[in-house]
């Protein structure tokens, strides 16, 4: 004779994490490195991976604007994250990647040196980035996390582009 099934759902080893406590909640980082830095954002902002693409320059755009690229239908202004970080564009390899990530209704391709993996944080482990803040801007790191001898800078993506945004939505149609 069979053992009878047992019906009954089975009670959860661990909470799931919507109803665990904030701090413990588990949040996805999509890593990326620009020049000997590591950096992160949220992989909810990140729609898909690709490798570089020809782009189209636009003139008179920020320096930090490279151009367009054609996706699908959709024209995405790239951003060369390196150029707004620190400056100055990077050499192009065969890791560049752009990063395309949904800010609001708008989508934008992000250009990185190199995507490394997809890091999965305790919420309570990002640590509130130093208040470093010039007057009138938001500041572009929010967070730090990671072990001590590989810290990782949390991005606020809205507050990098801010300027392509606005600029962006004063634009007049031809």
């Amino acid at each position: 004779m069979k053992d009878p099934v047992n019906l009954l759902p089975r009670r959860p080893l661990a909470l799931p994490d919507d109803t665990a406590p904030a701090a413990d909640r588990v949040v996805q980082l999509c890593a990326f490195f620009i020049g000997a830095e590591e950096y992160v954002l949220d992989i909810m902002r990140v729609e898909e991976i690709l490798p570089l693409q020809r782009i189209t320059p636009i003139p008179h755009a920020p320096a930090f604007v490279e151009g367009v690229v054609h996706l699908r239908g959709l024209i995405l202004p790239v951003v060369d994250l390196r150029c707004r970080l620190l400056g100055a564009p990077g050499p192009e390899t065969p890791k560049t990647r752009l990063l395309v990530c949904k800010l609001g209704m708008r989508r934008v391709a992000v250009k990185v040196d190199r995507v490394s993996e997809v890091v999965r944080v305790r919420r309570g482990d990002i640590k509130p980035a130093p208040a470093l803040r010039v007057a009138g801007h938001s500041p572009f790191v929010v967070g730090v996390c990671g072990p001590p001898d590989r810290l990782r800078l949390l991005l606020d993506l809205k507050a990098l582009l801010r300027v392509e945004l606005e600029r962006e939505s004063t634009r007049k149609p031809v």
